[in-house]
């Protein structure tokens, strides 16, 4: 008996004189969706096929919710759904924005929205895969202006740090903690978020909280003067924090940047980054050239040959005026010339003279 089977995903395997199938045929895909499965078994008695319509699904285990931890009003901003394993089969998104009752569903895990008002909002995103359901909040504060400082650590958190969304999330709210105690300025006006990666980042947003009456909102002015504490107090070594038991981590500034921040997205600086490139590139060129060209062999044969031909070159207007007036008599005739024997008279201080071979060849002079 020879049995094949086609799994549909690109694997098929064939069984010959298989006794018995008890345990059945095991296979495992690494991928979701739907396949065709093909079976066909022959033996002495004939041959038989059947088809199968397999849907292969995994269960979601985690949704996270990305997007930026500040924003400007009005400005657009991207959030995006990342969900862990990222291929989970056919899935369904609901948007929910601060207090709205209606939400926004949609089969794409990415959304652009703005904010017309300043403040804290909530967004949450909802994912439901077959019977599951798991979703993620975030807040995010939206101002008209705000600052951006960047933050640096002692390299001994780097031992200690997972590279995981929760850990991030605890580490800012010790570091924003510690950052009230040694300023005393409020928390409503600090916002820390840790970036992933290594080496250990982060960025501190300073806010220019209001009430909810829309009273007591700090001005640009007001702003410049908390990052001036911020970075008096973060150089001079105060700004620390303990990590575990005997471990502590000095906190350090590293630049302040105002917002709103510049959009550094590819179809803005492509362009301007490229010219500028080519600007380097010619400077460099014309650097190299000019300060080596003694050192190439032909650019200096060259000028050298060009400053020799143009002492040598003498105008037609001055050989003319420096010819000597000869009156017509005086003129000898061909045939005089080769009768008699040429003498040389001294013009200036050295006198060429050339024996002429025939008729044509006139001696000439030439003053050096």
């Amino acid at each position: 008996m020879i049995i094949q089977v086609d799994f549909g995903d690109g694997t098929a395997v064939s069984y010959a004189n298989l006794s018995s199938t008890e345990d059945g045929i095991k296979h495992v895909y690494q991928n979701v969706g739907i396949f065709r499965v093909t079976v066909q078994v022959e033996n002495s008695l004939g041959l038989d096929s059947a088809v199968l319509y397999l849907h292969v699904t995994c269960p979601l285990e985690h949704v996270h919710l990305s997007l930026p931890f500040v924003t400007t009003k009005n400005k657009e901003v991207n959030a995006t759904a990342v969900l862990w394993p990222n291929q989970v089969g056919t899935l369904t998104y609901i948007w929910w924005f601060g207090n709205n009752t209606e939400p926004l569903v949609t089969l794409e895990g990415s959304i652009a929205f703005t904010f017309s008002g300043e403040g804290m909002n909530t967004i949450t995103v909802q994912v439901s895969a077959g019977n599951t359901i798991l979703q993620d909040t975030k807040t995010i504060a939206v101002y008209e202006r705000f600052q951006s400082l960047r933050l640096s650590f002692s390299p001994n958190l780097d031992e200690y740090n997972p590279d995981i969304p929760e850990w991030r999330r605890d580490v800012g709210r010790v570091i924003k903690k510690a950052l009230v105690e040694a300023t005393s300025i409020s928390s409503k006006h600090i916002l820390v978020a840790v970036l992933p990666g290594l080496p250990t980042s982060a960025e501190l947003f300073i806010l220019p909280y209001q009430d909810a009456m829309g009273e007591n909102k700090r001005t640009a002015e007001d702003l410049d003067q908390i990052s001036e504490i911020l970075i008096h107090k973060l150089n001079q070594n105060v700004v620390q924090f303990e990590l575990k038991p005997g471990v502590r981590v000095l906190v350090h500034a590293a630049h302040l940047t105002a917002a709103p921040l510049v959009d550094l997205t590819p179809s803005h600086s492509g362009s301007a980054m490229l010219m500028l490139l080519s600007v380097v590139f010619v400077g460099l060129a014309v650097f190299v050239i000019y300060k080596f060209k003694r050192k190439i062999p032909g650019i200096n044969v060259y000028a050298q040959m060009q400053n020799e031909k143009d002492q040598e070159m003498v105008s037609p207007v001055s050989q003319r005026e420096s010819m000597p007036n000869v009156p017509q008599s005086e003129l000898m005739s061909p045939e005089q010339l080769v009768d008699d024997k040429l003498d040389t008279r001294p013009i200036g201080s050295i006198s060429i003279a050339a024996e002429p071979r025939s008729t044509k060849d006139i001696p000439t002079y030439v003053n050096v």
